[in-house]
């Protein structure tokens, strides 16, 4: 029984800590904490802390920034580098990079929802669906994060279902002061 409990609040842990990640642009969990992970997420996580261990942004550092500018900057990377990291795709860095420029940080669930109303690449819809649900949970749309969430969930992208799932279970916001992203 204590073994148990133990178990499921170590998995607790690391899932929070793949939302963080994939909503933050906070690190992924070490990898010896993630022994408890379903297989297909293991095998993403691999993947991913590879891809990310070769990101290069395709973003152009604003030249004299002030620190407001500079934070927005390294918010931009953070999700250009979250997306390369999670998608093995030949395009990937392409779309990162024009995601990160155009996506609205300040209004992410607006502007995610109107983005899968009409995506050009619908690959990027299960990454688009935890960042809008997330930002429900956030904002004032909680009722709406649920749905957007299970999408998500559902989507087949082993972490961001990890992330869903916890995001689910949990119905809070992940505090922004974690990492650079948003909400």
């Amino acid at each position: 029984m204590v073994r148990e409990t133990l178990s499921f609040v170590v998995a607790k842990v690391v899932a929070a800590a793949i939302a963080e990640a994939l909503l933050l642009g906070s690190p992924m969990p070490p990898a010896d904490s993630t022994a408890g992970l379903p297989g297909d997420a293991q095998k993403q996580l691999v993947e991913y802390r590879a891809r990310e261990a070769t990101f290069r942004s395709g973003l152009a550092a604003p030249p004299g920034a002030d620190r407001e500018e500079r934070a927005l900057y390294e918010r931009r990377v953070a999700v250009e580098r979250v997306i390369v990291s999670l998608f093995p795709r030949r395009d990937a860095a392409r779309t990162a990079a024009g995601f990160a420029l155009d996506v609205d940080l300040d209004h992410l669930a607006a502007f995610t929802d109107a983005l899968l109303r009409e995506l050009p690449v619908p690959w990027l819809a299960p990454y688009l669906n935890l960042l809008a649900g997330h930002a429900k949970l956030c904002g004032d749309r909680p009722a709406d994060a649920r749905h957007t969430l299970t999408l998500a969930q559902k989507s087949g992208v082993p972490l961001i279902r990890v992330a869903a799932e916890y995001l689910l279970a949990e119905g809070s916001c992940l505090e922004r002061s974690a990492g650079p992203i948003g909400p």
